[in-house]
């Protein structure tokens, strides 16, 4: 029975036998054996492998298997057939073989599996670093745009400001420029005014201008000097006007001015706004990129616990063959304390078979 699961599983599994690596030599293994053998104990492979530190069983195996052929060493089989031993014995070293195969196989395709989620898990760290200094970015050009916005606004008002006192600047020179006009008007009304008094001055010293000549030209004079003063007064109010005029028509220059700045902040303040939702956009769809790298970062975590529950499932299966093995060791055990017990039992069955013959031989003399 035993045999025949032993040779089931080495059928379900033909590739149970590997090549030795280069790692141990056969040098190797014949001194740790001597070694062990030394030490008044049976060279076994778990211990030839514990006393060199490293190799696998199904390299040291084959070789330990060579060195005992070499030194004529013959396990104790007690009587049993030589054929049976060897199938056992190659039985044995085919399901450490496949044993270590399989743990080894297992390894790799661990490894190989960790290599690849660990080059992903990189990947998206890296993605989710340049999408984190994207964001960033994205913030510091939100803040910077948002502070240009405050100094644009600042800008406007202060541009707001100097348009209110322009525009007060200028119904100023408005007001001024109607006193003037009123003052102006005024003048010229004390001008026809001073002009008929001379004209009735005159009138009435026409009989008495040769009495009155001195008195009339200083009167005169003194008429001339005011008249010159009221139009010399008349043209610094006039220029004055003039000037207001100009200074009012600068003023409104300045205040159109100010209206077309006012319009080229306020679309260069809707293109920063649309600037703005482009960027918050694009947040957005960086956020939603992390969010889908953030849920394949998860799911290689859960492909990683899957290959640890698979990890654990093969180092299962592997203590179920090295129980296996253990109780084919048993077994092997149990059929050769069998074996020599019916040795034992032959060899006394002999005995008496042959004190029988003797007794039988005696009793024919006799007769």
């Amino acid at each position: 029975m035993l045999y025949y699961v032993l040779c089931n599983m080495l059928l379900n599994n033909p590739r149970g036998i590997t090549m030795a690596r280069a790692g141990v030599t056969y040098h190797d293994i014949a001194k740790a054996a001597e070694a062990i053998k030394t030490q008044g104990q049976e060279p076994t492979v778990d211990r030839v492998r514990e006393h060199l530190g490293t190799g696998s069983k199904s390299t040291i195996a084959p070789l330990l298997k060579r060195w005992r052929s070499g030194n004529g060493e013959a396990a104790d089989v007690s009587g049993l057939p030589s054929d049976l031993v060897e199938v056992v014995k190659s039985l044995h070293e085919r399901v450490q073989q496949m044993a270590d195969h399989r743990i080894e196989q297992a390894r790799q395709e661990f490894e190989t599996l960790k290599e690849e989620l660990r080059k992903e898990l990189n990947h998206a760290n890296n993605t989710i670093a340049q999408l984190t200094a994207r964001q960033r970015d994205l913030e510091n050009q939100i803040a910077r745009i948002t502070e240009e916005k405050s100094l644009q606004d600042k800008s406007l008002e202060d541009a707001r400001v100097s348009l209110a006192k322009a525009e007060s600047q200028r119904d100023e020179a408005f007001t001024r420029t109607n006193d003037l006009k009123k003052s102006v008007s005024e003048l010229k009304q004390e001008n026809r005014d001073i002009r008929d008094h001379f004209d009735h001055y005159q009138q009435r010293t026409a009989d008495d201008r040769q009495q009155e000549r001195e008195q009339s030209r200083i009167v005169n004079q003194g008429l001339k000097d005011q008249i010159q003063d009221l139009q010399h007064r008349l043209a610094q109010a006039e220029s004055r006007t003039s000037e207001l005029l100009d200074a009012n028509a600068q003023l409104l220059r300045n205040a159109d001015e100010l209206k077309q700045a006012n319009a080229a902040l306020n679309s260069d303040l809707n293109g920063k706004i649309e600037d703005i939702q482009n960027l918050k956009h694009e947040l957005e769809e960086a956020a939603t990129k992390y969010r889908e790298y953030q849920r394949k970062n998860d799911q290689l975590a859960e492909n990683t616990a899957v290959l640890t529950t698979q990890k654990a499932d093969v180092d299962k299966q592997v203590a179920v063959l090295s129980q296996a093995l253990e109780t084919t060791k048993a077994e092997l055990k149990t059929t050769q304390n069998k074996a020599a017990f019916l040795t034992d039992e032959n060899k006394v069955i002999l005995q008496e078979k042959a004190v029988i013959q003797g007794q039988f031989k005696q009793l024919q003399e006799s007769l």
